[in-house]
């Protein structure tokens, strides 16, 4: 919740309302979108920068270690680091549910971090990414989406993400045990070289 606390909140009387704190992101901080994972929370601020705050133990925090963020007192403020995302780079929008994160980017671009498993990162393996220190920021990959493709809006699922491309055209990649991909078989797809880009077949809607 990103309080500086472990206790719940909202589950007892007097615990709602005004009682309820605001997240505290830091001076003139202001966000213009939140998403929230299983056991985490991110804010895209109005200035393109990213936070996120909550369990760590896959990256999806994207600071670059497995540290919990907003249990603690003086953990949240200007002592939560904005996600490094790249040089220059704002993020326009931004979609997590359980252990990975995604935004979109100005230039149409998409990173992704965190647990990786299935391939659910888009990166053409299965190693997590902002976990570990040289993992985010310029190192971070674009995820490949096709020659001359540029992503619209994402959709991240449990154990996969998708995109909607300016053209109209949607992909996706990560786990298929399910069919959850679209792509007509049960083959997980971003977990190895060579599935994505122009490999990754759009979706036949």
């Amino acid at each position: 919740l990103g309080l500086g606390a472990a206790e719940n909140r909202g589950s007892g009387p007097g615990e709602m309302g005004r009682r309820l704190p605001a997240v505290d992101l830091g001076a003139g901080a202001v966000a213009v979108e939140v998403a929230a994972g299983g056991f985490h929370s991110c804010a895209r601020l109005q200035s393109g920068a990213v936070k996120c705050w909550g369990h760590s133990d896959q990256g999806q925090l994207g600071l670059g270690n497995k540290d919990k963020r907003g249990d603690q007192p003086g953990s949240m403020g200007d002592a939560l680091p904005a996600v490094n995302l790249g040089d220059g780079r704002k993020a326009t929008a931004l979609s997590t549910l359980y252990d990975h994160t995604c935004a979109l980017f100005e230039d149409a671009t998409v990173k992704c971090w965190g647990w990786n498993k299935d391939g659910q990162l888009g990166l053409g393996d299965r190693r997590n990414r902002g976990d570990a220190p040289s993992t985010m920021g310029d190192a971070l990959p674009v995820v490949n989406l096709g020659s001359q493709a540029k992503g619209a809006e994402l959709g991240v699922g449990w154990d996969h993400t998708c995109a909607r491309l300016q053209s109209g055209a949607f992909k996706c990649w990560g786990l298929n045990w399910a069919g959850h991909l679209g792509l007509g078989h049960k083959e997980t797809r971003g977990d190895g070289p060579g599935e994505m880009g122009d490999a990754l077949p759009a979706v036949p809607l």
